[in-house]
């Protein structure tokens, strides 16, 4: 079962501890290479990815990412870093995808795990994390200042609790499924909540699982669905 800690991608990590130390961390262009290729080579191939040159790769969803990773390694690119996606996260939908050899199953997708929704996230004895850590949701329109936090949680809570989340929040052994959140999260919505963090919503990248129609633009606040769509098909080269 994939851990909560390995959603530290390896170059996610090192831009921490880069920043921690002072140094900037190197731009997302610089780690890839392909015999015979410029810079500006380079950035073409990250823009024909899907992949930002400039921007922040957090702020798409995980499998997106991955996605954005295996369109450059198709294109003949390798990593400076030898960071390789799929083997820090083996669960994740495109890595299982590339692994079997052919499209998931919308069962096989909803039984994966889904790690970014905290509220389906187990609490470990001694991990230092508490419920209050774990709700991810406010009420649509609630003021998002810290000062309102609490009453914010206290609102949400029992909603959480009775669209499916464990009671209390981290009692669960395991990280909820990719179909049992979306159906949480679908609950969560039709009460009027919204996430706290917009990409911690299942169906940006997994539109078609049971229970997404509707819930992207739904949800205020959330990312367009057009940035969490998987990058197109790279052209031979």
């Amino acid at each position: 079962m994939l851990r909560k800690t390995q959603l530290i991608a390896f170059p996610g990590l090192i831009a921490s501890v880069l920043l921690l130390t002072g140094c900037p961390p190197p731009a997302e262009f610089t780690q890839w290479q392909r015999t015979a290729t410029s810079v500006d080579g380079v950035k073409l191939a990250m823009a024909e990815c899907g992949e930002p040159v400039g921007g922040s790769l957090t702020r798409y969803p995980i499998n997106v990412r991955v996605l954005h990773f295996q369109c450059m390694q198709r294109l003949g690119f390798k990593r400076k870093d030898r960071f390789k996606f799929c083997e820090v996260m083996k669960n994740v939908p495109a890595c299982v995808e590339e692994r079997q050899g052919h499209p998931l199953s919308l069962s096989q997708l909803e039984a994966l795990p889904f790690t970014a929704d905290d509220g389906f996230y187990p609490i470990k004895p001694n991990s230092g994390r508490f419920e209050s850590m774990q709700v991810s949701w406010r009420k649509v329109g609630a003021s998002k200042h810290f000062s309102v936090q609490i009453a914010n949680d206290h609102e949400a809570l029992p909603v959480m609790y009775a669209c499916g989340y464990p009671k209390p929040l981290g009692s669960n052994l395991e990280i909820g499924s990719i179909g049992a959140t979306a159906k949480a999260q679908r609950c969560m919505i039709d009460h009027g909540f919204e996430p706290k963090n917009a990409l911690m919503l299942v169906c940006l990248p997994y539109p078609t699982v049971t229970g997404c129609q509707g819930t992207v633009a739904e949800t205020k606040g959330a990312a367009t669905s057009t940035s969490a769509a998987p990058p197109p098909a790279p052209r031979d080269r």
